[in-house]
Parts: C-alpha cells; sequence; structure tokens
C-alpha cells in the first residue's frame, strides 16, 4: 500500500506490541485491519471518537521505521489531530509502582486532553523519558539507570517518537503504564524467545518450543505476566478519557 492513505485529522494511537494493544483493538467499534508495508493499523471508533491505532513494535530500528511509515501515509492536513505513543514502561524512579500512570507532553495542547483524563484516573507528568537500545532488566540496572539520566522511566521507543512527530507537525505526547517497577526484575533472556528484536516481529512458536523443552520456565512467564492484564487495562481505560476530552 503507498501513497497517503491515512487519515491526518483524527487521532493516531501507536502501540509498540499486539499485547500492549489487545484491550485497544479490542474496545474500537467498526474496526478495519489492513496492513501497510509491515505496519497492522486498525480503524475504528473508540469512546465515540474515530481514531487509527498502530503496532510499531518494540524496539530500534523497526519501531522508527514504522513510526515513518505511518506518519508518511498520512495528507496534509491544516489541523492535524494529536498522535499518541501508548504503552508500557519500566519504573526507575522507586516512586513509580506498577500500574502507576506517566505522560509525557511537550507542548500544551499535547497536555490539554490528557489532564481531562487525569480527573478520572491520576497521573503523572514527566519531563524525561530513558530510551534505551537494550532492556533494562535488573533493579541494579535501573538503579543505574535513574542516577545517569535522572529519567522517571525507561521505554525502547519514545526518543524516535518524539522526534518525528516534530518532523511531520503533529502535536504528539507518550502515555505509558508501569508494568514493572524498579525493584522488579524484568525476564529479558526469557521474553526474548518470544519476540525478535532484530527482525521486529514476535516469534510465539519459538517462545512454545522454549517453554516445552524447559516447563520451569512456565511458572516464571506466568508470574511475570499474571500482573499484566491490570496495567493494560488501566493504560487502555486511560487512552479511553484522554480522548473523550478531544
Amino acid at each position: 500500500m503507498s501513497g497517503a492513505t491515512l487519515a491526518a485529522d483524527i487521532p493516531t494511537i501507536i502501540v509498540p506490541s499486539p499485547y500492549e494493544a489487545t484491550d485497544l483493538v479490542a474496545s474500537l467499534e467498526q474496526r478495519v485491519k489492513k496492513t501497510m508495508e509491515d505496519v497492522i493499523i486498525y480503524s475504528g471508533q473508540l469512546s465515540g471518537k474515530n481514531v487509527q491505532l498502530a503496532i510499531c513494535g518494540m524496539g530500534q530500528p523497526h519501531s522508527a521505521r514504522r513510526i515513518e511509515i505511518v506518519l508518511k501515509a498520512m495528507a496534509p492536513c491544516p489541523s492535524p489531530a494529536p498522535i499518541w505513543l501508548a504503552g508500557f514502561g519500566g519504573g526507575l524512579d522507586p516512586a513509580l509502582k506498577r500500574n502507576d500512570m506517566v505522560y509525557l507532553a511537550e507542548t500544551e495542547a499535547a497536555q490539554t486532553p490528557i489532564l481531562a483524563a487525569m480527573k478520572t484516573i491520576p497521573a503523572r507528568r514527566i519531563e524525561k523519558i530513558y530510551t534505551s537500545d537494550v532492556v533494562v532488566e535488573t533493579p541494579a540496572q535501573k538503579v543505574a539507570a535513574w542516577e545517569k539520566t535522572g529519567a522517571p522511566i525507561v521505554d525502547m521507543e519514545t526518543g524516535p517518537f518524539l522526534e518525528l512527530a516534530k518532523q511531520h507537525g503533529r502535536t504528539a505526547a507518550v502515555i505509558r503504564v508501569i508494568s514493572d517497577d524498579a525493584e522488579e526484575e524484568f525476564p529479558s533472556e526469557l521474553l526474548g524467545f518470544g519476540y525478535d528484536f532484530a527482525a521486529g516481529k514476535g516469534t510465539p512458536v519459538r517462545m512454545a518450543w522454549r517453554l516445552a523443552t524447559h516447563p520451569s520456565d512456565i511458572g516464571k512467564l506466568k508470574r511475570f505476566l499474571a500482573p499484566m492484564p491490570a496495567a493494560r487495562a488501566r493504560l487502555t481505560d486511560f487512552v479511553k478519557e484522554t480522548l473523550k476530552a478531544l
């Protein structure tokens, strides 16, 4: 699919992984799915608003490439709608706990609907997000990243997202829910069997084989994933409240 095929005058939500987007996709009314190159894009209605939701993948360089595909596909528009990056984030600031909401908005226009959402769901405004090329997994690594960068959270997509949004003249904000806090270990080696960062895509067959041949990993994976649906639901609710304010 080539050319300008996406609307610029309706809100666009970009989510790194299908797992993070599960509840948002399920909530879309009149949902339509299409693929643009290797980007999965949904359109439909959420909170009574027409929206576009794109899956960009986790980490670099694939997420940046897919975000740029989405932005380039939008026709010029005198009043473009906001674009949001929404998903999980790892807590670096010890004050942040799992399921806490945070946001980064560089302009008043980006912040206004988020402030309205905060009347229903509390969120903390942050000034910086550490965009890492590698997974920050252990509590010691999180403390070191917090001390070095001063960023309260870490993810793998924010930096390129904000730069690309600026290049394309879009009002942008980042909305994150804390999926693992500073005291928790992120089992990157195990989760890596389910995602190929080099290719920028999920590898469920490889994960299934890992669990079949290493059954002791099943409990470890279940323990890590057990709280994730609650974090995902909170993220989804916050995005819905933000849309209501537009």
